[in-house]
């Protein structure tokens, strides 16, 4: 494995980050809610993306965003083609720590139908509340 860094995502990265959202996602949509909705244009806070960059190629991204009581991670996606590399356990380690540095633990949600949850599983994760469709997981000692 290439070692991955993240860099601050920025303008033109728009329409990878909206090909990995599908790439990563559309599957679990379809097999949880029957369709896919791609996110309005609108609704993509580039400020809040980091891009994981291998080598010298875009192989995935992490969203974060700092909540008053936590850090909550809108997305993390690693494209097909480079999953099971470890490029999302770095994403995640990195964001774990800003978010320890800070004082805070860190949440996130994974679709009922997505297999990602044995992932944040085995980086410490638990989950403190399930859905129909989501699984909730933070870093905080339950």
């Amino acid at each position: 494995m290439d070692k991955a860094l993240l860099r601050p995502a920025l303008s033109g990265d728009e329409p990878y980050l909206d090909w990995l959202e599908e790439a990563c996602m559309r599957d679990y949509a379809v097999a949880l809610w029957g369709n896919w909705r791609p996110r309005p244009a609108d609704a993509l806070i580039l400020d809040e993306h980091r891009i994981i960059v291998a080598g010298e190629e875009d192989v995935g991204c992490v969203s974060v965003t700092r909540r008053e009581d936590h850090v909550w991670v809108n997305k993390l996606y690693v494209a097909p083609g480079h999953q099971k590399c470890g490029y999302g356990a770095i994403a995640l380690r990195q964001v774990l720590g800003e978010a320890r540095a800070i004082g805070l633990p860190l949440r996130l949600s994974v679709l009922t139908t997505n297999p990602a949850v044995a992932f944040y599983r085995r980086e410490g994760l638990v989950i403190y509340e399930e859905t129909a469709e989501r699984r909730f997981m933070t870093s905080e000692a339950r």
